[in-house]
């Protein structure tokens, strides 16, 4: 049997197949779907960081068109929101469930590295879909294998996060595996050194992965699957599903409480 047949014959990638992209196999972030944005939404969409902390993701997502038009969201106390060297417009703060923002007035909302952080983290997802428009993005990555950190809470499993946002009404259409969860290990064993930051691009067992991958001959989607097993990050793309003839609700692009 190859090790191909080996792969398709475990339940685990029968359950995750339809969302394995097959594209490429490298290493992902949430920051990369800020690099597709202009390509797949436009240049002058609106954008929500969901748990914006520092509020750096402006910058970045500036840099890709200047026309976006962002906003970010957070709640009044954790450790990335004390690391804010000074007031970053249109960033609000919010309760940690409940948007402050009218129905379907986001292109895209962005979420790095914060449903782990999250109490609730089913109606959180809920809200995400809630101020969507129809056919927008919700992008971002979580914790899977990654210890513990900056009062985590959960991690989520690749068929926990699938869960999570179809029962908020979105539609998974991508998981590609982040950073492996042992260079994530031995950066919180030695205290978080610099130089572990070089790995966010290329960790050593996804690297490993990869060529054990080439070597026998795996399609990127197999070589995704195997990363993903291995992963301390998840990178995930869903979408809201496009409205119907039975959807009479208005678009409300109205603002509750932005400045």
């Amino acid at each position: 049997m190859s090790f191909r047949s080996m792969i398709e014959r475990q339940a685990a990638y029968r359950l995750f197949s339809s969302v394995l992209p097959d594209d490429h196999a490298k290493q992902f972030s949430a920051d990369s779907y800020i690099d597709r944005l202009p390509i797949l939404h436009g240049p002058d969409c609106r954008v929500l960081d969901l748990g914006c902390g520092e509020g750096a993701s402006r910058i970045r997502f500036e840099q890709q068109a200047q026309a976006i038009e962002w906003y970010g969201v957070d709640i009044a106390d954790s450790p990335e929101v004390a690391g804010r060297l000074a007031e970053v417009e249109r960033v609000i703060t919010f309760d940690g469930v409940n948007l402050p923002f009218g129905d379907q007035c986001f292109d895209v909302v962005f979420s790095r590295q914060v449903f782990e952080h999250v109490r609730h983290p089913d109606a959180l997802a809920r809200e995400a879909a809630r101020v969507l428009k129809p056919g927008g993005a919700f992008v971002g990555s979580v914790a899977y294998l990654e210890p513990y950190h900056s009062r985590s809470i959960f991690n989520f499993t690749p068929y926990g996060l699938m869960t999570v946002l179809g029962d908020a009404g979105l539609e998974v259409s991508e998981l590609r595996p982040g950073i492996d969860a042992y260079t994530l290990i031995g950066r919180q064993m030695l205290a978080g050194p610099r130089f572990f930051q070089v790995f966010f691009r290329h960790s050593p067992v996804n690297m490993l992965l990869e060529g054990l991958g080439r070597l026998t001959g795996l399609a990127n989607r197999h070589r995704n699957f195997l990363k993903l097993q291995f992963a301390g990050h998840i990178c995930f793309h869903a979408t809201k599903p496009p409205a119907t003839r039975h959807d009479s609700r208005a678009v409300h692009d109205s603002f509750q409480g932005t400045p």
